[in-house]
This record gives structure tokens, C-alpha cells and sequence, in this order.
């Protein structure tokens, strides 16, 4: 009886730590998801504003690497790059081509982070 005891206080301390965890990682990659979407590269210090949003990510990415693919991350972190990037050398065009790459690695790593068939297959 003990170790049935054991057992589901385990289960709901593991279902408990998914649920945080998914609800954490959400709000993170929300928070970015929407600066980076109000990024305006025709505007004077759109490159400024884009590094504020990649130094956030960069904040909170060590949290988020504890459950998250680091494959994903890499693919979010070279988007940021090519962005920034491109927006060092006036690259307007460039920029939202790696904008759109980044808001959908965002979506993607959104999206497997919650609970859904694609996450636990």
C-alpha cells in the first residue's frame, strides 16, 4: 500500500511539473513571439529594438533549454542572428525574410513545448 501511495504522489508531482513547465514555456515564447511581430524594420532603431528582443530571448533561453530541443533553439538563434544581421547593413528585405523564419521557430517550438500528440510521440 505504501508504494501505491508513493507512486501517485510521484505521478502527480510529475504532472505537476509538465503542467508548470508547459505553462512557463508558453508565456516565455508568447512574451518574444508578439515583440518580435511588432518589429518594424522601416523605422530608425529597428536593429536596437531587435537586439533588446534577442538579449531577452537569450535571458530566459537557459531555462527554456532544459526541456526544449536544442535544435529548435539553434534554428530561433540563427533566425535572430540573420535578422540583426541584415539589419546592420540596411538589408530591409533580408530582415523580414528572417523575421518570418523566426516567428514561425517560434510557433514551432510554442506549439511541441505544450501538451499535444506531436510532443509525446
Amino acid at each position: 500500500m505504501r508504494d501505491k501511495i508513493i507512486a501517485i504522489i510521484m505521478l502527480v508531482a510529475v504532472i505537476g511539473f509538465v503542467a508548470a513547465n508547459t505553462y512557463v514555456i508558453d508565456r516565455i515564447v508568447g512574451g518574444i513571439l508578439d515583440d518580435v511581430r511588432r518589429l518594424d524594420f522601416q523605422k530608425m532603431g529597428s536593429k536596437s529594438e531587435a537586439e533588446l528582443v534577442w538579449s531577452e530571448f537569450k535571458e530566459r533561453e537557459t531555462y527554456i533549454s532544459l526541456t526544449v530541443s536544442h535544435d529548435d533553439l539553434s534554428n530561433i538563434e540563427d533566425a535572430f542572428c540573420d535578422m540583426i544581421g541584415a539589419l546592420g547593413c540596411g538589408d530591409t528585405d533580408g530582415a523580414d525574410t528572417a523575421k518570418y523564419r523566426l516567428i514561425h521557430s517560434l510557433e514551432h517550438l510554442r506549439r511541441l513545448s505544450g501538451v499535444n500528440i506531436d510532443a509525446i510521440i
